[in-house]
């Protein structure tokens, strides 16, 4: 189950390299962290060490995971306003607990940087206004004059907005799991879930790892010992499951805990997309509509609005329950659910280049805009390319 959102008008290249796809947090007071900014420590009040971290090819819980196991500490400590790309330069805010300034001088990590700013409270989940994106699309078959013509064109057209659907970071690229092993976690079957993430092969991996992935049905050490040590999430699940056989709620929890909360997160966004989906194909849908996250409180709604016979169609056919969503094992990955807006506006958009591409045959294009957090901008980018 992987929501799959259709491709612009022209073809191009997103993400070629790291440094094509730039993306800093902007905070509630529309402040920008900047992947160029200079950084000072000025010392404050409160239990937070605050920093700034950036990185290059690196997805925000990995790196978390990564500045964890250097510092010894629990992942719980440290929080952040939202997740960033892997396939991307990053700068965003995190801070974490109880933390002596001096620890972090002295860290050094492969393609992520901390900078301490002060102390102050937490920085919470949601706790940032968006984000300003700066991309590269190369390789398209225009002129650079043509290319921006149409790019010119197509803002147009957009009016200021764009249809707010969920990302394929939500599911996963290469590899769309996340969405089979949260339905697997909300019909409360632990054991399918973390087999699902060891052992479900998807057609865009490669022949070596979907072949691991194959022998880790039926043997488990054989397969710890071919994956390779990149796969980490992979490996410690087995590794607790020849520890503790049997224990697939011990070996799931081994997982970070924000991507344990994207499995669950992964099925409320596939039934967005696919309400979203049916209710522009019917025209039935406004630039000011919300339509419902479910989470278990969906069936307990005074009011039904527009969308809802669009979620009923959607829920029936996958066979979900909205109680389903009051995650029994693991309640603290429970949702309740909530809103989002079907479409989104953009902000301070601008082509900053457009050229002849010097790694590819077509013109390659620079732009740069803002979008409110929970927004993507693949999303935004595919009213303009096709990057399939």
């Amino acid at each position: 189950m992987h929501s799959r959102l259709s491709g612009g008008k022209v073809k191009g290249v997103l993400k070629y390299c790291p440094q094509d796809f730039v993306v800093e947090e902007i905070d509630r007071d529309h402040n920008v962290v900047s992947v160029d900014g200079e950084y000072s420590y000025e010392d404050g009040c409160g239990d937070f060490l605050h920093l700034v971290m950036r990185k290059r090819n690196v997805d925000t819980i990995s790196a978390v995971s990564c500045i964890c196991s250097k510092l010894g500490i629990l992942e719980m400590r440290v929080s952040y306003a939202g997740v960033k790309d892997k396939a991307a330069v990053s700068a965003q805010r995190i801070s974490v607990y109880k933390l002596p300034f001096e620890r972090v001088c002295s860290l050094k990590m492969k393609d992520i940087e901390l900078f301490p700013v002060g102390r102050g409270g937490k920085v919470y989940r949601g706790d940032l206004w968006g984000n300003r994106f700066t991309v590269c699309v190369r390789d398209v078959r225009m002129s650079p004059r043509e290319l921006a013509g149409y790019v010119n064109r197509t803002v147009e057209r957009l009016d200021g907005v764009f249809a707010n659907f969920f990302g394929e970071q939500r599911f996963g690229g290469v590899r769309p799991v996340t969405c089979p092993v949260g339905l697997e976690l909300i019909r409360g079957d632990l054991s399918g879930a973390v087999e699902m993430y060891i052992c479900r092969v998807f057609p865009g991996e490669s022949h070596d790892i979907s072949e691991v992935r194959k022998i880790a049905v039926s043997d488990k050490r054989k397969a710890l010992g071919l994956f390779p040590g990149s796969y980490a999430y992979e490996r410690m699940m087995i590794e607790h499951l020849l520890a503790c056989e049997g224990d697939y709620y011990g070996a799931f929890m081994r997982l970070p805990f924000g991507l344990q909360k994207m499995f669950v997160s992964a099925v409320q966004s596939y039934v967005f997309n696919e309400v979203l989906r049916m209710m522009i194909g019917d025209g039935a849908v406004d630039a000011d509509m919300e339509i419902p996250i479910v989470g278990y409180l969906y069936g307990k709604r005074i009011l039904e609005g527009a969308a809802d016979r669009y979620v009923e169609r959607v829920l029936r056919r996958e066979r979900i329950e909205p109680e389903m969503f009051r995650l029994k094992d693991i309640p603290r990955l429970s949702s309740e659910g909530c809103y989002r807006r079907a479409f989104e506006k953009f902000h301070d958009f601008e082509i900053v280049s457009v050229e002849k591409d010097d790694m590819f045959d077509g013109s390659k294009l620079v732009l740069r805009f803002s979008l409110p957090k929970g927004c993507y901008a693949t999303v935004f980018l595919s009213e303009f390319f096709d990057f399939g």
